[in-house]
């Protein structure tokens, strides 16, 4: 698995992923882990409602779609198999837990060791009984020190991650515990730049967002939309400016199908990036050679397995 990125109909080339969305939802339930299920929903009326979305980034010309459910938040390999053979579309999953209130109880009675076993278990032998394995490992973290749960999550998350060669990307938000992430996954061996900070365009002081830079990591603007795109734009023209292109990740985390409240909730559609502000960066001067680097060359050298 080497040199391959990990789909959940197989593994690739990191050359086969074509321009990605790195960071996108299919379903998502926040009911809790003690509660959530496939007896919360309908698979197949799932499928129905979100394969549109899908399909219109693939006609947008988008290869790869990362969904970023971890469990026990609804994340359903048989559904994103599904959708993926139908829209012609090579869909990411992933091991990994989110953080509280979202974690199951056994997750605060075992050491981060266990915990990563249980993950490492998913990649050996795939997830939830199927032959599919993990394209990376998902994490949260709050937007503050980091809690005693989630330093054991991070923890079990680097300990995967040296072990299976997988990506970690964490729920993150701001510089202060960004750093201490990168403290943990380093103290495990683990490059900086097997870890995407996510979320980082809710860092509002650009100078601590190039500091994580500089540590290797790689800056994911997410949350993109018609109401953030200039939010979005500034920190991501700092860092173009410092020389960061081969470090920076654009997606939506759009989406999704939200359990609960069928059939499916409001839904934000994944075409805003191509349609709306690829031109838009394409008007401050940026120049196809980096909208490609960061479209396509970064998404596949970030979920590169290593």
């Amino acid at each position: 698995m080497r040199g391959k990125v990990i789909t959940v109909t197989g593994p690739i080339d990191p050359s086969e992923m074509g321009p990605t969305l790195p960071h996108e939802h299919i379903m998502v339930d926040f009911v809790g882990a003690e509660q959530t299920g496939r007896h919360r929903y309908d698979p197949a009326d799932v499928v129905a409602t979100m394969l549109p979305f899908v399909e219109a980034v693939r006609a947008q010309g988008v290869r790869t779609f990362v969904d970023c459910t971890p469990m026990y938040l609804a994340r359903d390999v048989a559904v994103l198999q599904e959708i993926s053979r139908a829209a012609g579309t090579f869909i990411l999953t992933n091991t990994g837990q989110y953080k509280e209130p979202y974690l199951p109880r056994a997750t605060f009675e075992i050491d981060a060791a266990a915990l990563a076993d249980q993950w490492i278990a998913e990649w050996e032998q795939g997830i939830d009984g199927t032959a599919v394995r993990p394209g990376f490992v998902k994490t949260a973290v709050n937007p503050e020190p980091l809690a005693a749960a989630q330093k054991k999550v991070i923890d079990a998350a680097a300990l995967t991650s040296a072990a299976t060669g997988l990506t970690i990307a964490t729920h993150t938000g701001r510089a202060e515990p960004a750093m201490e992430v990168l403290d943990i996954v380093e103290s495990r061996g683990v490059a900086p730049d097997r870890w995407i900070f996510v979320h980082a365009q809710n860092e509002t002081d650009v100078g601590r967002l190039l500091a994580v830079a500089r540590r290797g990591a790689w800056i994911e603007l997410d949350g993109l939309g018609e109401t953030t795109a200039d939010r979005h734009m500034a920190p991501l023209l700092a860092l173009l400016e410092a020389g960061f292109e081969g470090k920076v990740l654009l997606s939506h985390d759009a989406g999704w199908y939200r359990v609960g409240e069928e059939p499916g909730g409001k839904k934000k559609p994944f075409t805003f990036l191509f349609d709306r502000f690829v031109p838009m960066m394409r008007e401050r001067g940026v120049s196809s050679e980096t909208i490609h680097r960061i479209t396509v060359r970064n998404p596949a050298e970030a979920f590169t397995v290593r």
